[in-house]
């Protein structure tokens, strides 16, 4: 048994028992580039669409060729570029009263580079957390906060600190995340707590990706020529984060200047203004060439959220694995249902995407076709501050 299950065991006075199961690491790497693992939260049930920018033409395609006759190559307006991960571990099983519950370790990794210049590419700023989600009746207090604060500085102090061979690891628990152990019968099944284990960490891991933005925005980086490309969707659900509503809701003004960009997407996530599907159009896209913008709705409990959605195709080539290779979703957040985005804004932001895909990581991703090149490199950099999963796995 390994030091924090034992010390677990050792200070429940008999209420609880770790069963030294096996350990596992529950990442998968998907190799496929059409995803059937979407970064989309969910489909949407409109019949058609909205356009979500101020030009009206009813056209299925724009053509952003004439932004690339020019000799003159304008800097790119993307400065910024951010990248969040998590490793996940099932680490053993605990009993608790007449129940048993998984235990999940998460290594998360949020990080931001910055390009001055074509020169200069750097990381600015990182947040490695390493987090335990463990089961709310482990909280017999229903201290919630103080609870998971005290329980992780005593695993600091009395655990951690005591262990050989950590020093150059610098190993903290940073925090203890309870999932929701109440279960209805129609959620029942056999891993309903190891996947709401593994979204309190997913959870935490987008938390930190907007407390960066926000970060950047209170330090004046982000404005009208200087922007972020977040790798992945901008899609932050209030159902699907550990913060408080207040907290989440803050957050959506620091985004007037951050593009959300998805490697994998579901294509048949909206309806055109047609009311077809828009997968055909995405497939169908010519180098150069973006669909319209169009208004997605997310829904939670009380109310809704808005993003404005298209899509780009990044390259000039003949090889494709897919037809949805070289594609890549961009988001950007509505302010309220009525807001659009300026269509010259789209398109230059989409010219600069274009731009951003050269040089290409070919052979260095499965993916390396959607990439772009920057996004990569921040990837890279996220990935290298990543603890050897043994480590963790030897801590319990």
């Amino acid at each position: 048994m390994g030091a924090i299950t034992k010390y677990i065991e050792d200070t429940g006075c008999g209420k609880y028992k770790c069963f030294n199961t096996k350990k596992l690491c529950l990442d998968a790497t998907d190799g496929d580039t059409i995803a059937y693992n979407y970064d989309d939260k969910s489909a949407s049930n409109a019949t058609k669409s909205k356009f979500a920018e101020t030009n009206p033409s009813r056209v299925k395609v724009v053509s952003l060729s004439h932004m690339f006759q020019t000799k003159h190559t304008p800097p790119s307006v993307f400065k910024y570029f951010l990248d969040g991960s998590r490793h996940t571990f099932k680490i053993d099983d605990i009993s608790i009263g007449k129940k048993i519950f998984p235990i999940i370790a998460g290594q998360i990794i949020v990080g931001c580079c910055e390009r001055k210049d074509r020169d200069t590419f750097k990381g600015i700023d990182i947040e490695s957390l390493f987090v335990l989600s463990m089961p709310d009746d482990f909280d017999d207090d229903d201290g919630k906060e103080n609870f998971c604060r005290s329980f992780c500085q005593n695993v600091n102090s009395h655990v951690l600190s005591k262990l050989d061979g950590l020093s150059e690891s610098n190993i903290q628990l940073h925090k203890l995340l309870l999932y929701n152990t109440n279960i209805s019968p129609e959620d029942a099944g056999r891993d309903v707590y190891k996947n709401r284990a593994v979204a309190r960490i997913q959870n935490e891991m987008t938390d930190q990706e907007q407390i960066l933005v926000e970060r950047l925005c209170k330090q004046g980086k982000l404005h009208n020529s200087s922007w972020l490309i977040k790798d992945g969707s901008l899609e932050y659900n209030p159902s699907f984060t550990n913060l408080s509503i207040t907290e989440w809701d803050s957050f959506r003004s620091n985004y007037q200047h951050v593009v959300g960009v998805s490697k994998l997407f579901d294509p048949e996530l909206l309806s055109d203004y047609e009311g077809n599907k828009l997968s055909i159009t995405i497939a169908n896209l010519k180098p150069f060439e973006r669909t319209k913008v169009y208004r997605y709705e997310s829904e939670y409990k009380n109310g809704k959220s808005y993003y404005a959605v298209w899509y780009v195709r990044l390259r000039n080539h003949n090889f494709r694995e897919t037809c949805f290779s070289d594609i890549v979703k961009c988001e950007m957040v509505l302010i309220n249902e009525d807001a659009k985005l300026d269509t010259d804004m789209v398109d230059m932001i989409s010219a600069n995407l274009i731009r951003e895909a050269h040089p290409v990581c070919y052979g260095a991703d499965v993916r390396w076709a959607n990439h772009l090149y920057p996004v990569y490199l921040t990837e890279t950099f996220c990935k290298s501050r990543y603890l050897d999963s043994n480590i963790i796995l030897n801590l319990f």
